[in-house]
C-alpha cells in the first residue's frame, strides 16, 4: 500500500517521463510537482519507490524512470481524466462529418484520424458474426488428425485441425458430427463463439471423449473469429517519433509484428468480452514487448462488433489516448444508431 505522498511521488514521474522521455530526479519533482517537499525527502521517497519495483534507475547519476509496474498501478489508481483539446475535437468532427457509405468508410476514419491525434499506431479489428451456420463436418485426414469445417450461408470456414485419439474411428466421427449440426445449425456465428460447451449434452458412450469435443469447440471458435474478421491499420510508422525506436533494431522489430495482423486482432480482441476500456502494458500482459495496447468495443450493428485500438510505446500518453477512443466511441454510437433508425 503506498501512501498519498508515495503516489503523488510516482504520479509526478510517470507524467513527467511520458512528457519528457528523460530520466526524472527529485529536484524535477520538486521544482514542478511536489514544492511543498524537500528534496531530500523525494530522494528517499524515490528510492524507496526504486525498490518497491516501481522506479528504475538507469545509471547510477542518472534520475528514476517508471517500470512497467508503475505504468499499471499508474493507469489503475492515479491518472486523472484529461479532456480533448477543441481543436482536437473539431478535426474528429470533420473527419465523421464527410460522407460514410459503409463499415469499411468508418474503419478507415476512425485509423486516419486516432493516428493523426495520438500518434501512435491505430488498428481497428470488425467482427462479423452474422453467418448462419448450415453445416459443420468432420473429415478423417487418415494422419491422426481431423479436419473440422464450418459451412455457413455466405462461406466455408476450413482452418481448424485436430489430433484424434488412437481408438476414435469412423463411426464415433460420424456421430460427433450429428451431435454438432443438431447443437449449431441453423444458428448465427456469434451465438456460437459465445458458446459454452455442454457437456451433459454428450451421450455417456462419449464421456471419455469429453476432452476431445471440447478441443473440437474450441477450434470451431478459433476458425470462426479469425475468419471473421476484418483489420485496418494506419500510423505504423509513427514510432519512429518517439525516443524508444530511434534505434534501427527497435524499429525494425515492432514493424514487423505489426506485418503479423492476425496476432494484432487477437491482441486487440482478447479482452475477455469487456464493453469498457481494456489497457494491456507489456509482454506480460500480451502486448508487443516494450509497448502498450489500448482497446475499446464497438457495435456496429447486429452480430456486428468492432474493437478500436491504439498501439505505442508503453510510455504512452494514456489521458489522451483515453479521451481519443471515448469520443470516437460516443460518434460510432451515434452513427449505427441513425443508420439503424432510417
Amino acid at each position: 500500500m503506498l501512501s498519498d505522498r508515495k503516489k503523488k511521488i510516482l504520479c509526478a514521474v510517470v507524467d513527467s517521463y511520458i512528457d519528457k522521455a528523460t530520466p526524472v530526479a527529485s529536484k524535477d519533482i520538486q521544482e514542478e510537482y511536489l514544492s511543498e517537499c524537500s528534496s531530500a525527502t523525494i530522494r528517499n521517497e524515490l528510492s524507496t519507490l526504486e525498490s518497491m519495483g516501481y522506479l528504475i534507475q538507469p545509471h547510477v547519476s542518472a534520475g528514476r524512470i517508471p517500470s512497467e509496474k508503475a505504468f499499471r498501478f499508474y493507469v489503475n489508481e492515479l491518472m486523472y481524466e484529461s479532456n480533448l483539446t477543441s481543436r482536437e475535437a473539431e478535426l474528429i468532427e470533420q473527419y465523421f462529418n464527410r460522407k460514410i457509405g459503409s463499415l469499411e468508410d468508418v474503419m478507415t476514419a476512425v485509423t486516419r484520424i486516432v493516428a493523426e491525434i495520438t500518434n501512435y499506431t491505430s488498428v481497428v479489428v470488425k467482427e462479423d458474426m452474422s453467418d448462419t451456420i448450415t453445416a459443420i463436418k468432420l473429415l478423417d485426414l487418415d494422419n491422426g488428425k481431423m479436419l473440422v469445417v464450418i459451412v455457413t450461408d455466405s462461406r466455408v470456414l476450413k482452418d481448424g485441425m485436430v489430433d484424434l485419439p488412437d481408438d476414435f474411428d469412423e463411426r464415433m466421427i460420424e456421430q460427433a458430427q450429428r451431435w454438432l449440426n443438431k447443437i449449431f445449425c441453423g444458428k448465427h456465428v456469434s451465438e456460437f463463439i459465445n458458446f459454452n460447451y455442454p457437456f451433459a449434452l454428450v451421450n455417456d458412450e462419449f464421456a471419455q471423449y469429453n476432452a476431445l469435443f471440447k478441443k473440437i469447440i474450441d477450434v470451431l471458435k478459433k476458425v470462426s473469429l479469425a475468419n471473421g474478421m476484418d483489420v485496418e491499420m494506419y500510423g505504423e510508422s509513427k514510432i519512429l517519433e518517439h525516443s524508444e525506436y530511434t534505434n534501427v533494431a527497435s524499429a525494425r522489430k515492432f514493424l514487423a509484428e505489426m506485418e503479423n495482423k492476425e496476432k494484432i486482432a487477437e491482441i486487440l480482441t482478447n479482452d475477455g468480452g469487456t464493453d469498457g476500456v481494456t489497457v494491456k502494458i507489456g509482454k506480460e500482459e500480451n502486448a508487443p514487448e516494450g509497448c502498450a495496447v489500448v482497446t475499446t468495443r464497438v457495435s456496429l450493428g447486429d452480430n456486428v462488433s468492432g474493437s478500436i485500438g491504439v498501439i505505442g510505446p508503453v510510455r504512452m500518453n494514456y489521458k489522451k489516448v483515453l479521451s481519443v477512443l471515448d469520443k470516437i466511441s460516443e460518434i460510432i454510437i451515434d452513427l449505427v444508431g441513425n443508420k439503424e433508425t432510417k
